[in-house]
């Protein structure tokens, strides 16, 4: 059988694992379009029957990509992968009405699943109608057994350990045991869920970190690497060369500026006025911003209805 195209867009640094494309790979005939300006045209020029969107960081700019590019194709599934991820953007995301909303790492059994699943889809929108298909909890017909439901939720333990200790010393027999297993025990059921060994996921996120914080120009090529956890400068530029192809410091230079991003953004004080408002909301991210203007709307509605009364 003829498998159905993929158009995958990925705004990445370029270090990510590429097990998530190898599973879709099972299922869908995939383009890489690298750059999300080019997403229109070549899902046009290719027929494309579905999406795959892959995210590192979710800034404004491909976020309306991909909102803009949705609008244009509705009838288009797009399944969105991101690494950075939270409550605000996943309502963000379904609001674009994308198909489904993934944050990585993600179990190669939940990516079998929803690409099981879409390309099923897929196939069935040749028909009269189009089935309904409910995403929100995917399971595979034939999870591991060696992978059952409470061990898969112990490895998050260890993702979030990388996403809060990353910049630290991170041991593996100290992750395993946090996910309450021995360290072999833990070394194969993270390589069985995920793809990755837990090593390779610990560097790869650990360089995405430093790429981003390239692109800030708040940190050296030097000191970007030890900002993110590598012992040394040499070990972090032979990893960052091994995985990029390419050293921090030429990467620095050839790669655009971002600007200044924190988990915890400091709060101001809205200046008056409409045309100020829109400035501010500007800085922010789609889903901040659309909660700002939400907010704005309650709060004029109460004073309206104050001095009407």
């Amino acid at each position: 059988m003829e498998r159905p195209g993929l158009l995958w867009v990925r705004s990445l640094h370029g270090c990510e694992s590429t097990v998530s494309m190898a599973v879709a790979e099972e299922y869908f005939s995939i383009n890489v379009c690298p750059s999300a300006r080019s997403a229109q045209q070549l899902a046009q020029r290719l027929a494309s029957k579905a999406v795959c969107w892959e995210f590192e960081e979710a800034h404004p700019a491909p976020l309306r990509a991909m909102r803009a590019f949705k609008a244009a194709n509705p009838s288009l599934p797009l399944l969105m992968l991101t690494t950075q991820h939270s409550e605000e953007l996943a309502i963000w995301a379904f609001r674009a009405r994308v198909w489904n909303y993934l944050a990585k790492p993600v179990a190669t059994s939940e990516l079998r699943a929803n690409f099981s699943t879409l390309a099923q889809l897929v196939r069935e929108r040749h028909g009269p109608s189009r089935s309904v298909r409910f995403v929100g909890a995917l399971l595979p017909d034939d999870l591991d057994s060696n992978l059952a439901a409470p061990q898969v939720a112990l490895l998050k333990t260890a993702v979030l350990q990388v996403e809060r200790h990353y910049a630290e010393k991170l041991r593996q027999a100290t992750v395993a045991t946090h996910c309450g297993m021995s360290s072999c025990r833990f070394s194969r059921a993270f390589k069985t869920a995920y793809g990755v060994t837990f090593s390779d996921y610990l560097m790869r996120f650990r360089i995405a970190r430093a790429c981003r914080l390239l692109r800030q120009g708040t940190h050296s090529a030097t000191t970007a690497g030890l900002a993110v956890g590598f012992d040394d400068a040499s070990h972090f530029a032979r990893a960052f060369r091994k995985l990029l192809g390419t050293s921090p410091s030429v990467y620095q230079r050839q790669q655009p500026p971002l600007g200044v991003m924190s988990g915890h953004r400091e709060r101001r004080r809205a200046p008056r006025g409409r045309r100020s408002q829109r400035g501010s909301l500007a800085k922010l991210p789609l889903p901040q911003a659309a909660n700002h203007l939400e907010q704005g709307k309650e709060i004029g509605a109460n004073r309206g209805a104050a001095h009407g009364g």
